[in-house]
């Protein structure tokens, strides 16, 4: 092709016709100017399909990781609110006559609440954007922002979980001891079957009636309302990432 060009030129040059030439020679850089702007465009568009095509990937992959950690939250959720929900129950104890309860019901009451079930986020497809810098790929501006304050949402949602288990291990346990029974407390959660049943029974006529064990108690239930909370929160905004990359994946 370049050779059938050269000659075309060599050929008017020879007739003489310069401003055949020059129009001629205009007309080559032209083409010359225009392929080479088809090829840059053609390549653009190949390496944006490219980036597409891996940004699809990385919304999929991120969309698997996030449900699995909200089935996994939301249960979590729902026992810390139910702990709680039985706390306030116990606390409007304090300070009245609890004959007429049971044994096995108290039990069963202060054991839920004392429960704690912590939320170890699966995040490690997450780091890899972040670290891999893929995390470019993505062109929704608000998904990449919660991506990119993900580790701080996980510790967001799980600091308060620790002061409560501070609180029970350094305090309300060693405060108990030899007055909550705790095999019995165990036992009816229908998880440690093969714990034996408790020697003695458990003295909630002293719990109920003593001012450290309410204000201890009250403490507990506070951080557990804000545990919950945090929790909620961190539902909501993986909730929302979702349907983003859903609504993204929808329009790709």
């Amino acid at each position: 092709m370049i050779n059938f060009f050269r000659k075309i030129r060599q050929n008017l040059l020879s007739e003489g016709k310069t401003g055949k030439y020059l129009k001629y020679a205009i007309g080559e850089i032209v083409l010359v100017v225009i392929g080479i702007l088809i090829a840059l465009q053609i390549n653009n568009w190949n390496e944006q399909r490219k980036i597409e095509n891996s940004e699809i990937e990385i919304l999929k992959s991120l969309e698997t990781e996030l449900k699995h950690n909200l089935v996994e939250l939301k249960e979590i959720n729902n026992r810390h609110k139910k702990g709680f929900d039985d706390g306030i129950y116990l606390l409007n104890l304090f300070g009245t006559n609890i004959s007429n309860i049971s044994e096995f019901k108290l039990d069963s009451l202060v054991s839920n609440v004392l429960s704690g079930y912590s939320f170890e986020a699966k995040d490690g497809y997450v780091k890899s954007l972040i670290s891999s810098n893929k995390i470019d790929y993505i062109q929704n501006s608000e998904l990449k922002s919660y991506i990119s304050s993900f580790e701080s949402m996980i510790i967001d949602a799980n600091q308060e979980d620790g002061f409560i288990r501070r609180l029970l291990n350094e305090r309300f346990w060693p405060a108990t001891d030899g007055k909550i029974n705790c095999l019995n407390g165990l036992a009816t959660t229908g998880t440690y079957e093969e714990f034996p049943k408790g020697t003695y029974s458990s003295d909630y006529e002293w719990f109920f009636s003593n001012r450290e064990m309410e204000d201890l108690f009250a403490n507990i239930l506070a951080w557990r309302k804000e545990n919950v909370v945090d929790e909620q929160l961190f539902i909501d905004k993986m909730e929302r990432m979702i349907q983003i990359i859903n609504n993204e994946l929808k329009e790709k």
